[in-house]
């Protein structure tokens, strides 16, 4: 099978909006699918250190490559549910919408333990799971409803104007909880940092719960999202994985995709292979607008040129 749709996540834990609206556009002109921002109010556990806000940061995305040529989708990967009301949020991705000139991706998840804090430091609230389940589900059901705009289902061309078609909803979460519920009301389900096992498995039981709920299962796709270290070399691709490993865990540095481009590449084609329709990149442990171009090029995505 060939490569999925690939996406960027943008780098948004600086001071100021230039680098990721640059790296927006950056990533429109090199080919890539779409862009996408999280909804972190500073890095996990440092306090210390800055992060822009998502969903403000979507609408000046939104604004900036929306309506530019080339099929190229703004969203969220993702949104956490509990964060905001839901109906605020199908609003919010309605807006988003209308000012993109077409349907935006969110994805929405429930959220971990490792967000407690900053929620508490926001004078946010931080529900116990089943609550943070239950705010979830009525995220999604409110992005599927009136406020968001009429549903839709993934693939699904849109038609007319930007209002005719609400966001398409991909529902994030690796528990039984999340995989039932994008097989009974999403468009996707995103596995983050699935393997490709992982990934043709939690899929095929989104699919199972969407046949009970009496959908079309293959109407429910697959996506996935993680991190990427790209380097010219497979060398140089360890040693920086190395660096950047330091004390982060063992777990998480396994699950990144390292290599020089053709290793990436291949890792990404057996993701397609699993059943990814997308893959989200976030890059780390170089700088992030050579990974953009290294991949672009050896992916042979088509250049985009004009803004409009």
């Amino acid at each position: 099978m060939g490569l999925p749709a690939l996406g960027l996540t943008l780098p948004q834990f600086n001071e100021r909006p230039g680098p990721a609206l640059e790296a927006g556009r950056d990533a429109w002109a090199l080919g890539f699918g779409g862009v996408f921002v999280f909804d972190h109010l500073w890095p996990l556990g440092q306090p210390e250190r800055p992060a822009l806000e998502g969903w403000t940061l979507l609408a000046a995305l939104a604004a900036q490559v929306g309506r530019r040529p080339g099929g190229f989708r703004v969203g969220t990967l993702v949104t956490r549910a509990g964060v905001r009301n839901p109906g605020l949020v199908a609003r919010m991705a309605a807006t988003v919408g209308q000012v993109a000139g077409g349907s935006p991706i969110i994805g929405v998840g429930r959220g971990d333990a490792a967000n407690r804090d900053e929620n508490l430091a926001f004078g946010l609230p931080f529900g116990d799971p089943a609550e943070r389940t239950a705010a979830l589900e009525a995220t999604v059901a409110a992005l599927r409803g009136p406020s968001a705009g009429p549903p839709r289902s993934t693939g699904a061309p849109l038609q007319g104007s930007p209002n005719s078609s609400g966001p398409e909803v991909w529902v994030g979460g690796t528990g039984p909880g999340a995989l039932a519920l994008a097989g009974r009301l999403g468009d996707a389900w995103n596995g983050w940092g699935r393997t490709p096992e992982e990934l043709a498995a939690g899929l095929a039981e989104a699919r199972r719960a969407a046949e009970a709920a009496g959908r079309d299962p293959a109407t429910v796709a697959g996506t996935w999202g993680g991190q990427m270290l790209v380097a010219p070399h497979g060398r140089e691709a360890e040693a920086r994985l190395a660096a950047w490993a330091g004390d982060r865990p063992p777990a998480e540095v396994a699950r990144v995709l390292a290599g020089d481009p053709g290793a990436v590449l291949a890792r990404l084609r057996a993701l397609a292979d699993a059943g990814a329709s997308w893959c989200v990149l976030a890059a780390v442990g170089g700088p992030g607008a050579e990974a953009r171009a290294l991949l672009a090029e050896a992916a042979g995505l088509p250049r985009r040129t004009g803004n409009s």
